[in-house]
């Protein structure tokens, strides 16, 4: 993927970059008045609506990825639809997703294999009908629901063809040593299993409560993705769309979650209070969060843009929230392009908020509170990932 954007340094001035390729490198010098730039680590070639056609020409559109202020620029009449074709083109590209299906079918056909998966067959069972019909009447997210639908498939299929309403404790327990010890399931997907399958159990067939007593594998404590400042700002540099830049800075400036900052309304926003409502985050919980003067003129900025009708970052064509999969992708463009090393995703953004706030001195309270969490168990693993006083203290080497 190629990336042009307007230089920082010098507007008069296009940054064409790519990973390091011969080819790439050998096509881009047939651009007039290119040059490599040592100290900006890319490539400079004139801001004119000459170059960005070459570059095209020569790349292919399809692999060309524009920033926002470039498609602007030369397409001033482009629609939003436009817009985010030309920020965010679909990846890999149409022809070559097409040669690739092509390709596999016909692996598949000369090998005289084709495999075609049941459509949904457990949709039906009578034990995921009532399952689901009990946990809709009371009000358990979506993502709830599909994982212990996911749980109890799984133990339905394992015990065939026998029913599972006849199952003892004696037998469950048995399904438990073999989800830990042949599927190596960790602690957190086990509860779910466990969870599905006692909701089942006590909501469904009104059975007496039961515990579960089960040795769980010893589980590593991960500490959180968290980017430095220098980092951040580099990810924001390399997101091309405005829309998408304005979207990540959200993330940053307020510690929202992807499903929330997803659903942000209008109304949502109070910008004489400078406050943002939360609106049924995680647990369906309500919440504010701050919205600083650097943030509100970003969003003005973004809505003068984009003009949104009802959601803060929404589809342009049916007014619907972006995807949270598009977000995801767009993120991981970015820091791709960015040249960051670090595993994560976007929530990595959340982690930093946090650890960046409680180096600065920040109560952690009010961090515990605008993250939303419900423990502040929960907020205190910020304080091992924390540079600020591990940084400064001394090593016994320095004494040698």
């Amino acid at each position: 993927m190629i990336t042009i954007q307007i230089d920082e340094k010098d507007v008069t001035l296009l940054a064409v970059s790519f990973p390091e390729d011969p080819v790439g490198n050998d096509l881009i010098r047939q651009v007039p008045g290119r040059r490599w730039s040592y100290s900006r680590r890319c490539w400079i070639v004139p801001n004119t609506r000459y170059s960005v056609v070459k570059i095209g020409q020569l790349f292919g559109k399809a692999y060309c990825r524009f920033d926002e202020r470039v498609v602007r620029l030369y397409k001033p009449e482009a629609t939003p639809a436009e817009i985010e074709k030309a920020t965010n083109p679909p990846w890999p590209p149409a022809e070559s997703l097409r040669f690739y299906r092509h390709t596999q079918t016909e692996k598949l056909r000369r090998a005289g294999f084709w495999h075609k998966p049941p459509i949904r067959q457990f949709d039906k069972h009578p034990v995921i009908l009532a399952v689901c019909n009990a946990l809709q009447i009371r009000g358990y997210s979506y993502k709830t629901i599909k994982n212990y639908k996911q749980a109890l498939i799984s133990l339905i299929r394992y015990y065939q063809p026998n029913s599972v309403d006849s199952l003892i404790k004696a037998q469950y327990q048995n399904y438990l040593l073999f989800l830990v010890e042949k599927r190596r399931y960790n602690p957190s997907t086990l509860n779910v299993h466990i969870n599905a399958w006692k909701f089942y159990c006590e909501k469904v067939l009104q059975r007496e409560k039961e515990f579960y007593d089960i040795s769980y594998p010893r589980q590593a404590h991960k500490l959180p993705t968290v980017y430095s400042v220098a980092e951040v700002k580099t990810i924001f540099r390399a997101t091309t769309s405005l829309k998408y830049r304005t979207l990540f800075k959200l993330v940053y400036a307020t510690g929202l979650r992807l499903s929330e900052v997803a659903c942000i309304r209008l109304t949502d926003i109070d910008r004489v209070r400078r406050l943002i409502t939360v609106r049924g985050g995680k647990g369906k919980k309500d919440r504010v969060v701050m919205l600083t003067e650097k943030m509100d003129l970003l969003l003005a900025e973004y809505q003068t843009a984009y003009n949104p009708q009802v959601f803060l970052f929404e589809n342009a064509e049916n007014h619907e929230p972006i995807a949270n999969r598009t977000i995801q992708f767009v993120y991981s463009n970015a820091v791709h392009a960015a040249g960051i090393q670090k595993r994560g995703g976007i929530h990595s953004l959340r982690h930093s908020f946090a650890t960046h706030l409680l180096e600065s001195g920040t109560d952690i309270r009010y961090i515990q509170e605008l993250l939303g969490h419900a423990s502040i168990l929960t907020t205190m693993r910020y304080t091992h990932v924390t540079s600020h006083t591990i940084s400064t203290l001394k090593s016994p080497l320095d004494d040698l």
